[in-house]
């Protein structure tokens, strides 16, 4: 696998060119690190809140109450170390417990914002494993053109997800590199780093066969030998009283083709831009050029990258063995597995450059057009996930509004625990003890319905649309229903509702549902973003009687479009109607 003999010349390196040309490439590289890190850092900045979402009500909050309540150095082990889904996130929960201990409550900000140090923990991973100076330049700008994006989305703005997916991801990388060190405490540095990586997520255990042929390969026996020991003393703390989550089957031989499909479409899925169709095809050009270059072998200096790429195709297929028969054909792929894909291609594109320059020395003339490629790849990437973070916020937002004025999260919009009851007494137990306290009304800074300027709205006539309900209760409309246009691609809160009377035409942004049923029915994936909710005070409508439409549109950069439903809905006394049409009438007004 590892072999010197590769490259016929040493790559293009910045000691054989001049001061200034050295200087001028530096900066070029800075900006091609800094840009894409300082946007993804804007934006989470700008969305991440401090509201708990889905796991962390039990992953954080219950198990905080716990150790609150006084739990024993026996059960406080025994929860530190259990088993959910398969994964032992020891990790994850000494970082929740630390944060407890210290400051006596927890913020989930806080906690995202440490999730997205560890992005930056991977780059200082792989860079340090490069070795030499110019090539640690190129894969400094080409993993941050590749995994600084906002196809991470769930995980950037979600701690719950980021501080087990990308810590594992750093975990692992940081155990390749170290083994690659040349003193003595390389070797016990290295097993820490595996045996936490174990400890995070379940593919962290890949670490030690692929660590272990690393070692063997390069002729290290002895180093081997104390790896292997380490190997058995953490597979063996891993699997005392393990168990399977009884929900997850095992696949059966007819069943691996759809382990397959999901392995590839994930590792395609960053290439791919989230296209569920072209992904798998993706993920198979990234396989198949893998195997290529691997072929030759790889040289010292691409010892972590070659190892971080197989370490990210064996984890995709553990995901695939454990998920693939859960998960829903027509579902979007799952943010937070995005992240194995990046990395592969960013390391893979490394190795591949280094390679070509390799090849034709100081003569890389195509050079600048791989970075030309990746920087638009990286603003595609942007564009196509650039409402995630707002929707993100909005949805816990809107739900600690609801639980505000409801006292319950039942009923809400967006969901943010599948058992409202349990993640109301949950949340009351933490806000008893002082332990976490939803932000008060006054903290929360988005609307709980935005009215959208429309700008030389177009009427149209071929979308493909469902309204499920409109009613009106307690002074509030509620119009729910999906919709997307047969020629377009439909992006994750990209369907907002209008209302058109006498009055004028006025539209609201609703809060976006995922409808993988609709998208099954009408076989293309992107029409599971196609789903909305509106929930409406009447007074903001003026009096009268609407036709209720959807409209496509309003967060791109195309001008918005609309259609009319045959819906509609009446707001108001229909006598301050009547007298509201005779004062149009009277003023000349149409």
């Amino acid at each position: 696998m590892f072999s010197a003999s590769i490259p016929t010349r040493e790559p293009q390196n910045f000691a054989a060119a001049p001061w200034a040309s050295v200087a001028l490439r530096i900066c070029i590289y800075c900006l091609l690190v800094i840009l894409p890190l300082g946007f993804v850092a804007i934006e989470v900045a700008r969305w991440v809140r401090d509201i708990p979402n889905w796991d962390e009500f039990d992953t954080v909050l219950d198990f905080l109450i716990a150790l609150d309540i006084g739990a024993g150095p026996g059960d406080v082990m025994q929860r530190l170390f259990a088993v959910n889904n398969e994964h032992r996130m020891l990790a994850s929960r000494l970082m929740f417990a630390g944060s407890f201990w210290i400051f006596g409550s927890v913020d989930f900000a806080a906690l995202a914002i440490v999730g997205n140090l560890f992005l930056i923990g991977m780059l200082v991973a792989v860079v340090e494993g490069a070795r030499e100076t110019a090539p640690r330049w190129r894969l400094a700008a080409i993993f941050a053109l590749v995994v600084f994006q906002l196809q991470h989305h769930e995980s950037l703005f979600w701690g719950g997800s980021s501080i087990d997916h990308f810590f594992v991801v750093m975990a692992a990388l940081a155990a390749f590199g170290a083994l690659g060190w040349q003193w003595r405490w390389a070797l016990p540095i290295a097993c820490g780093w595996g045996f936490i990586a174990t400890f995070s997520l379940a593919h962290g255990l890949l670490v030690w066969p692929i660590g272990f042929a690393l070692l063997w390969l390069q002729n290290r026996r002895r180093d081997a030998a104390m790896w292997a020991a380490a190997t058995g003393v953490t597979l063996l703390l891993y699997f005392v009283n393990f168990h399977v989550n009884p929900g997850h089957t095992t696949p059966t031989l007819a069943q691996f083709p759809k382990l397959i499909v999901f392995w590839l479409r994930v590792m395609g899925s960053s290439a791919a831009l989230d296209d569920v169709t072209i992904a798998p095809w993706l993920g198979g050009v990234l396989v198949g050029t893998t195997i290529f270059v691997f072929r030759r072998g790889c040289a010292e200096r691409e010892r972590l990258a070659c190892a971080g790429i197989v370490w990210c195709l064996g984890a995709t297929a553990m995901i695939a063995w454990g998920r693939a028969l859960i998960s829903i054909e027509w579902a979007p792929i799952t943010s937070r597995y995005v992240i194995l894909s990046s990395v592969a291609w960013a390391l893979l594109a490394w190795v591949i450059v280094e390679r070509g320059l390799a090849r034709r020395g100081g003569r890389a003339w195509w050079l600048p057009l791989v970075f030309v490629g990746l920087v638009a790849f990286n603003l595609a990437a942007d564009r196509v996930n650039l409402g995630a973070g707002r929707e993100f916020a909005r949805r816990l937002e809107n739900a600690a509004n609801w639980h505000h004025r409801h006292g319950t999260f039942a009923n809400t919009a967006t969901p943010i625990y599948p058992d409202p009851a349990r993640a109301d007494a949950v949340l009351a137990e933490a806000q008893g003890r002082g332990i976490y306290r939803l932000p008060p009304p006054e903290k929360l800074t988005l609307p709980l319905v935005s009215r959208l300027t429309l700008k030389q709205p177009q009427e149209i006539g071929d979308a493909f649309f469902f309204i499920d309900e409109v009613s009106q209760r307690d002074g509030e409309v509620k119009v729910r229903g999906w919709a997307f246009r047969p020629d377009h691609t439909t992006r994750f809160g990209g369907v907002s509702v209008v209302f058109r009377s006498a009055a004028g035409l006025f539209a609201f942004e609703p809060m976006p549902q995922l409808r993988p049923d609709v998208a099954a029915v009408y076989e293309r994936a992107d029409a599971t973003y196609s789903g909305f909710e509106l929930r409406l005070p009447q007074t903001e409508l003026p009096a009268g009687e609407f036709h209720i439409g959807v409209c496509f549109g309003t967060l791109g950069d195309d001008s918005p479009e609309f259609m009319m439903t045959a819906m509609t809905v009446a707001v108001g006394d229909r006598a301050v109607i009547a007298k509201s049409e005779d004062a149009s009438v009277a003023a000349g007004r149409p």
